[in-house]
C-alpha cells in the first residue's frame, strides 16, 4: 500500500514513514501542500496521513481540497491536539480518521487497517 506523509517535521516524517514500512506500506514524504499534490498527481496513493499543522499552511484545508476530488485517497489527520478538539472538525471535513500525536506503532496499525477497508468498499466504484 502507497502512503502518502504530509508533515512539515521532517524526524516526526521519517518515523511515520520508518513504522509504517514496518508495517508493509510503501511511503511518501511530503513536508508542504505543494510537494504533496506534485507526489499526488504522479503516484498511485492509496491513504494519506496529513499533519492538522503545516507550519503556515493549514492542514484542514488541504483535508477539504483531498476530499473535494471524487476519486482521492482517504486521509488520516494527525494532530498534537487533543481529540476533543480537533476529531469532530477533521470528520466533519471528509477524514477517514484522526490520529493523536504521540502515536503507537498499534495505532498506525489500526489507521492501516482502517485504509485498507476503505480501498476493499470503494475498489470499482
Amino acid at each position: 500500500m502507497n502512503i502518502l506523509i504530509v508533515d512539515d517535521h521532517p524526524n516526526l516524517a521519517r518515523t511515520t514513514a520508518l513504522a509504517l514500512r514496518v508495517l508493509g506500506c510503501v511511503t511518501f514524504v511530503a513536508s508542504t501542500t505543494v510537494d504533496a499534490t506534485q507526489v499526488l498527481g504522479t503516484t498511485k496513493i492509496d491513504g494519506v496521513f496529513l499533519d492538522v499543522n503545516l507550519g503556515a499552511e493549514s492542514g484542514l484545508e488541504f483535508l477539504s481540497t483531498l476530499t473535494a476530488q471524487l476519486a482521492g485517497p482517504p486521509v488520516i489527520m494527525f494532530t498534537a491536539q487533543t481529540r476533543d478538539e480537533i476529531a469532530g472538525e477533521v470528520l466533519r471535513r471528509g477524514a477517514l480518521g484522526c490520529l493523536i500525536k504521540p502515536f503507537a506503532l498499534d495505532d498506525l496499525r489500526a489507521q492501516v487497517a482502517r485504509i485498507e477497508q476503505y480501498q476493499q468498499n470503494h475498489s470499482g466504484s
